[in-house]
């Protein structure tokens, strides 16, 4: 029996994203939001790209992994 259920996609389970590979159609559905008009998903992409692009310009960590490899290496020059 799988660890995972195609209903799992896209949540964040022991600190990592499930990717579900062979869902049904509608888990595997491209647009990322489904139920929702493209005016809506345009809003929200445009809202997603402009958080992503301000966190890069910040050094803000994406993913739980960067924050944790950002904090390794403050403790690495605090050390020093």
């Amino acid at each position: 029996m799988p660890k995972y259920t195609a209903g799992d996609d896209g949540k964040v389970i022991d600190g990592r994203v499930v990717v579900y590979l062979r869902g049904s159609a509608q888990a595997n559905d491209r647009s990322g939001f489904p139920g929702k008009t493209s005016k809506e998903r345009e809003a929200t992409a445009a809202a997603q790209a402009a958080t992503l692009t301000k966190a890069a310009q910040t050094g803000v960590p994406f993913c739980e992994e960067c924050d944790r490899a950002r904090q390794e290496l403050a403790k690495r020059d605090r050390a020093r």
